[in-house]
Order: C-alpha cells, then sequence, then structure tokens
C-alpha cells in the first residue's frame, strides 16, 4: 500500500524501531518519507556509545539511517525553537531541551512528529502522532 504523506520521528520513535517494536516499525509503511532530526541522530549514537553491543547497535543504526532522511539545523529551525522554548517558559511547562530542537523541526517543514512522550502537545501548531 502506498504512503499516505511525510513524517518526522522522535528519538523515542527511533529507538523502539531500533529495539524491534514491531508496532512502530510497522506504521512506517503508512508513510512516503521519513525524517529524522539531526539532534535525535545524536541522542541514538549517545545511547549506541552507553551499550553494552555498541558495535552491533551501530550496524544497525547506519543500515537504518539509509532509509531516512536527516535534517540538520537551520536558521528557520533556530526562529522555531525560540517560539517554542519562549512559549513553554511562558506557561512554566518545559519539556527536555532536545524535544524543543525536534518540535522546532517538524514546526520548520510543516511534518507531523511520530512520538511517544507526551509533553509533546504542549507545543501550539504542532501535529504529534502518538506513536505508544
Amino acid at each position: 500500500m502506498p504512503g499516505t504523506g511525510n513524517v518526522l520521528l522522535d528519538t523515542s520513535v527511533a529507538v523502539a524501531h531500533l529495539r524491534g517494536i514491531r508496532t512502530v516499525t510497522e506504521r512506517f509503511e503508512s508513510f512516503d518519507a521519513i525524517f529524522l532530526p539531526i539532534v535525535a541522530l545524536g541522542e541514538l549514537l549517545c545511547g549506541v556509545r552507553k551499550s553494552v553491543r555498541a558495535q552491533e547497535n551501530l550496524s544497525s543504526l547506519q543500515s537504518w539511517l539509509r532509509t531516512v532522511t536527516l535534517l540538520s539545523l537551520t536558521e528557520a529551525t533556530a526562529g522555531h525553537y525560540a517560539a517554542i522554548k519562549m512559549e513553554l517558559a511562558q506557561a512554566g511547562t518545559p519539556i527536555p531541551e532536545n524535544d524543543v530542537w525536534i518540535a522546532a523541526h517538524a514546526l520548520e517543514h510543516g511534518l507531523p512528529l511520530a512520538a511517544r512522550d507526551e509533553h509533546f502537545r504542549r507545543i501550539t501548531g504542532l501535529t504529534v502522532l502518538d506513536w505508544r
């Protein structure tokens, strides 16, 4: 079945896929293109370095990365980051720093964000797909 659009992945979704959670991996099939923020890649690489099977996990990650499109930080990403950060600070509802960057990517590119963390719903204008 052909995909129905594009999606940006939060680190939590990428980790679930790499750990073999079938229900997450099956959802990938419904999208034409899958995007991964460079910030999420940094988090994934950190997890690989901490793992007991670092080389095996790195190999799996590198193989999977050939199937997604990485998004780099831009000046526009920074503008969205600043707006999100201020909105959350004013509301007194901060979220993890890297997740602000990930949400900024989603807003910059107009992509829905596949996530397993509820706190993304605090961000105005962000379309969050709950992949728990």
